[in-house]
């Protein structure tokens, strides 16, 4: 089944690489799913997920000349998806335009307690977690992301970032020390 598809595909990209604009679109809406459930994971933003999702596709349609299949399509679109969102991020616009950020979505399995307070206590701390989380380096804060929310592979991960995978390990390993650090000195302490 796997294998129809890797055919399907490429024989989608090679019509879409000769300007069909039909065999785009139905790659497009076969992964734009998979590409916005990638960018709301690490954009934590229906808005912004969608508007990176369409520019992704936009800049995939510029650019799918250059595709050379040294990779899957998806990891390819999704290197594309990633980099526009770390670039929308670092862009002084959107700083000035997120005065509300909305925590109220979580990736994290939540216990149920039977506790109140302390089901207020745990979400209050979870939500300091994430926005620790946030403020990680771009590159703690995307490899981070893209292992625990996404379960990418380390293999998976080096490919999208274009890094190397020792890289990746060395990223994830000093994100979870930073996170455990802020939980053990800010969070237990406070």
């Amino acid at each position: 089944m796997k294998k129809d598809s890797t055919i399907e595909d490429s024989l989608l990209i090679k019509k879409a690489q000769d300007g069909n604009e039909g065999a785009f679109n139905f790659l497009m809406t076969k992964y734009y799913p998979r590409v916005y459930a990638s960018l709301y994971s690490f954009t934590k933003s229906k808005e912004d997920s969608e508007d990176l999702a369409q520019q992704t596709f936009i800049k995939v349609w510029q650019q799918i000349a250059t595709f050379r299949g040294d990779s899957a399509f998806f990891t390819w679109v999704y290197r594309i998806a990633i980099n526009l969102a770390k670039n929308h991020f670092v862009s002084s616009s959107y700083k000035k335009d997120k005065i509300n950020v909305s925590t109220s979505d979580t990736d994290f399995d939540i216990p149920s307690y039977t506790n109140p307070e302390q089901d207020l206590m745990h979400d209050e701390s979870l939500d300091k977690i994430k926005k620790y989380v946030d403020k990680l380096p771009e590159s703690l804060k995307t490899a981070f992301t893209l292992r625990e929310s996404e379960g990418k592979s380390y293999e998976e991960i080096s490919t999208i970032t274009e890094t190397p995978i020792g890289t990746v390990r060395s990223r994830i390993f000093r994100a979870r020390e930073n996170i455990l650090t802020y939980i053990s000195e800010d969070l237990l302490d406070g």
